[in-house]
């Protein structure tokens, strides 16, 4: 009888103790992913999906589009600015964000800049993307209007990360954001990637995504057809030569391609 209790409370200090090595083993995998966590880091304790949709509550008040003069953007970082398609006196910027050293705004703010005026514009619709930085964009193949794909939203201190998948048409001639609801399978979420026009295509590539625990980068190659609306992953030969994977580079069109 004695020797079952002994055995009894020595199988339960075993399991005490293989669950405690378990948590610790846990915890020291979280903490290299993640690194040190400071005991300011919002890591943990913000919502973004909750942040994100009051950003598209607050984004209702806007019953029409509208434009007004205004001062040139704020200071900001992966914003994206772009010629307009419609119009030749005309450029676009959208986005990006900014860091005072503590912590992170996103933007998602338009802006138009007349070249021969030199004067800056913000436009604001009730339906635009939600703040990000990141994302890329281009004119659509043959057509006059601007696409926009991606990009990424953070905590204020950085702590959390959320990269979007959606897919955005611009028409610059209206100021007018539409979001694009594709037919078939589409690029995953990612930021830093780059889109150019080629014929009546929108050529996506590369780009990554951020977990807070993993970045990963990524190599995979998109066509957009501007006339089917589909999305396509073309599969290249195992030969083939191929960019590894990267993001923040630089990608243009030519005669051939881009």
């Amino acid at each position: 009888m004695a020797k079952d209790k002994k055995a009894k409370a020595a199988e339960k200090k075993a399991r005490v103790a293989q669950k405690q090595e378990k948590k610790t083993v846990k915890k020291e995998k979280k903490s290299k992913t993640k690194g040190p966590r400071d005991d300011d880091s919002d890591a943990e304790d913000v919502d973004l999906d909750a942040v994100l949709a009051e950003y598209a509550r607050q984004q209702e008040q806007f019953l029409k589009v509208t434009e007004s003069s205004c001062d040139p953007p704020s200071p900001r970082t992966s914003a994206t600015l772009i010629a307009s398609p419609a119009n030749e006196n005309e450029l676009f910027l959208f986005g990006g964000e900014y860091f005072n050293g503590a912590t992170a705004a996103f933007y998602n703010d338009l802006f138009v800049y007349n070249i021969p005026r030199d004067t800056w514009r913000r436009v604001t619709s009730p339906n635009s993307p939600l703040p990000r930085s990141g994302h890329a964009w281009c004119r659509g193949g043959n057509t006059k209007d601007i696409f926009l794909f991606g990009g990424e939203f953070s905590s204020p201190k950085q702590g959390t990360f959320y990269h979007y998948n959606d897919f955005w048409r611009l028409e610059p001639a209206t100021r007018e954001w539409t979001r694009l609801e594709s037919k078939g399978k589409g690029p995953p979420a990612r930021s830093g990637h780059r889109m150019t026009a080629f014929k009546n295509f929108i050529i996506l590539w590369g780009g990554f995504q951020d977990t807070s625990q993993q970045t990963k980068y990524l190599s995979d190659l998109w066509l957009y057809n501007c006339t089917t609306f589909q999305w396509h992953s073309p599969t290249l030969p195992p030969a083939s030569p191929k960019p590894d994977a990267r993001s923040s580079f630089s990608f243009l069109p030519h005669d051939s391609g881009a």
